[in-house]
C-alpha cells in the first residue's frame, strides 16, 4: 500500500488530507515532472522537510535525473541528521578517507558513532572504511546497524551486498541485492549484482 493511502491514527476515511502531506505530495510530483529549476526547488524543500520516505519512493523512477536528485536528497538528509557541527566532523573524516588516511578516518567515524549512536551516516562511513581496509565481515556488521536505523539506505544495502559477495555468503548477498533493487529497481549495477549472485546460489 502506498504511503499516502495509509490512515494515520485518529483519522478516518474521508477526512480532508493533512496540509503537510498534500504539500509533500505536490513537491514529489514537481520533482518528477517539473523542469530543471522546479525540480531543484522541490528537492531543496523535500530535504528541508526531511521527507525521506518520499525521496526513497522517487528512487524507483524510470527517469535517471529524478533518481539522481532523489539520491542526492537522501544523502543530504542522512548527512545532516546529527546537526551542522557533527556533519563538519564527518566531512573531515570523509576527506581523510578520500586522501587514503583510513586510520584517521576510522577514528573520526567511530567516535561519531559512539557520540551519536542513532546517526546512521556516521555508522555507514565506518562500514565504508572497513570495506576499504579489507574487512568485509566487519563492514557487514556495521551495514546491518545502518539499515536497522534507515531501512531505505541504499548505500548500506549495496555495500552489504558487495561485502557478502566477497566472503561468498550468497544468501546474504541475495537478500542485500534484493533490498537494493527494492529501492533502485532500474539500477544496472544492482541488476548485474543480482545476476552474479543467482549464478552462485546453486553452488552454495
Amino acid at each position: 500500500m502506498g504511503y499516502y493511502l495509509l490512515h494515520r491514527p485518529g483519522t478516518v476515511a474521508g477526512d480532508p488530507p493533512d496540509p503537510s502531506e498534500t504539500k509533500i505530495e505536490g513537491l514529489r510530483a514537481q520533482l518528477e515532472a517539473g523542469d530543471a529549476a522546479e525540480r531543484r526547488q522541490a528537492l531543496r524543500q523535500l530535504i528541508a522537510l526531511r521527507a525521506e520516505d518520499v525521496l526513497a519512493r522517487c528512487l524507483g523512477s524510470v527517469q535517471p535525473e529524478v533518481v539522481r536528485l532523489a539520491s542526492n536528497g537522501l544523502w543530504e538528509c542522512w548527512l545532516n541528521d546529527a546537526g551542522a557541527p557533527a556533519r563538519q566532523r564527518l566531512e573531515e573524516g570523509i576527506e581523510a578517507m578520500n586522501l587514503g588516511d583510513l586510520e584517521a578516518a576510522s577514528g573520526i567515524f567511530e567516535r561519531l558513532s559512539v557520540e551519536y549512536p542513532h546517526w546512521a551516516e556516521a555508522i555507514n562511513k565506518q562500514a565504508t572504511v572497513l570495506y576499504l581496509q579489507g574487512e568485509p565481515q566487519q563492514s557487514i556488521e556495521w551495514c546491518r546497524q545502518v539499515v536497522a536505523l534507515k531501512p531505505d539506505h541504499f548505500g548500506a544495502w549495496n555495500g552489504m551486498a558487495i561485502c557478502a559477495i566477497q566472503i561468498e555468503d550468497w544468501p546474504l548477498a541475495l537478500h542485500a541485492v534484493e533490498e537494493s533493487l527494492r529501492l533502485q529497481p532500474h539500477s544496472p549495477t544492482n541488476r548485474q549484482l543480482l545476476r552474479l549472485v543467482q549464478t552462485r546460489l546453486p553452488q552454495a
